[in-house]
């Protein structure tokens, strides 16, 4: 928590520098970073970063990618460097492309990093933990490719969109949400994450909000006691709930109230995470 803040802090502090002045940020491993002049070829190592990067204006500056950056449809032209995780990751690949940055993941790719910084690649990276630290994301991804405006544009977008979705939900009943995240075993989200966040500025209630962890593994037993009114999970799993035994007994499959969420809104620090929150509003309180 005192990283992320950190992180934050030098963030906000350095927008009051002029632009592209000798300014220290701080990345989300609590790195220091001293920005002098937009990057101009960066490879992301993140789908949610090359989203951002898109969303500001930076596409043409991305020089690289993943194999699962697939959105927008303009990024699918960019040349692939790996997959996500940091053993897929081609080093060379990187190197091939002369890139002057690369975005990547705190939990994902730190072994990366004195990797690419030995073939002389700055790195920066990122991880936010709730709506706050992606828009700051975003705004700090907007100072490294000299978008910052565009970036502002982006999170103000965001903040209207769920501002609408709380005029409209205020005053209304929380319905009872169990997010699925994998079948076999029986995962869910914990408070520590977007999908709790997510259900909850779309005037849900995640009835395992208040364990204090990101993804974790649960009982039938303990969905059934805690009845959930809906069953909501990513487009990534398959829908079979109402086949299972027993779990015609609860209320959520008793009512037929089920529904998919496109899996890259939720599950990816971008943009889109307000269509998300947007998206769960709609049904839950259609």
């Amino acid at each position: 928590m005192k990283t992320r803040i950190s992180f934050l802090v030098c963030f906000l502090f350095s927008l009051h520098a002029p632009l592209y002045a000798q300014a220290e940020l701080t990345d989300a491993l609590g790195r220091k970073f001293v920005l002098r002049n937009a990057a101009q070829r960066i490879v992301s190592l993140s789908p949610a970063a090359t989203e951002i990067l898109f969303a500001v204006g930076a596409g043409g500056q991305v020089a690289g990618r993943t194999g699962y950056c697939n959105y927008p449809a303009a990024a699918l032209s960019v040349p692939v460097v790996g997959g996500f995780s940091g053993a897929t990751v081609s080093v060379e690949s990187i190197a091939a492309l002369k890139p002057d940055l690369a975005l990547v993941s705190a939990d994902m790719h730190q072994r990366l990093i004195p990797l690419l910084e030995g073939i002389g690649v700055a790195v920066f990276a990122l991880e936010p933990r709730n709506f706050e630290e992606v828009y700051a994301v975003i705004k700090i991804v907007g100072r490294l490719t000299g978008h910052e405006q565009n970036a502002i544009l982006v999170t103000q977008r965001m903040k209207a969109i769920l501002a609408r979705i709380e005029e409209r939900t205020r005053g209304k009943k929380a319905p009872a949400v169990f997010w699925e995240l994998y079948d076999s075993p029986l995962m869910t989200s914990g408070g520590d994450t977007f999908v709790n966040e997510a259900i909850t500025r779309a005037g849900g209630r995640n009835i395992f909000a208040n364990q204090n962890t990101r993804w974790m593994t649960v009982s039938f037993e303990q969905v059934l006691a805690l009845d959930p009114e809906w069953i909501l999970m990513g487009s990534d799993h398959g829908v079979d709930v109402p086949t299972r035994p027993l779990w015609k007994t609860v209320s959520a499959v008793k009512n037929n109230r089920i529904a998919v969420i496109d899996a890259d809104t939720i599950y990816r620090y971008g943009p889109r995470l307000a269509d998300a929150v947007a998206a769960i509003a709609r049904i839950l309180h259609p």
